[in-house]
């Protein structure tokens, strides 16, 4: 979770690179670009520009109440179902007081 944790800190508040998120949080372009790639499908963030190779980003409103669970000390669970047509279904879930404006449920 550490990880995690580590790239939205580097890419809460602003638009960003994969270079960025690189320069910001101390790890290797292939786990950045990996990252991404997933973070993207499961909707956490979002493409803004893409021109040829080079890629803006932003988190998306998922991926700033993610940072807000996981940055208040919550612990977070998702869930990945894929339907044998290819087909996937994300929910994600955070373990948060009934009453804090921090809980995240989406799918």
């Amino acid at each position: 979770m550490n990880r995690i944790k580590r790239l939205l800190d580097s890419m809460y508040g602003r638009l960003f690179t994969p270079g960025d998120v690189v320069a910001s949080a101390g790890l290797p372009r292939y786990e950045v670009l990996a990252a991404l790639h997933v973070l993207e499908e499961l909707g956490v963030v979002e493409l803004v520009i893409a021109k040829g190779n080079y890629r803006v980003y932003r988190l998306s409103k998922l991926g700033e109440k993610l940072y807000k669970v996981l940055e208040a000390g919550h612990s977070l669970s998702l869930s990945i179902e894929v339907a044998e047509g290819g087909g996937s279904e994300v929910t994600t879930e955070a373990e948060a007081p009934a009453s804090s404006p921090l809980a995240v449920e989406s799918t």
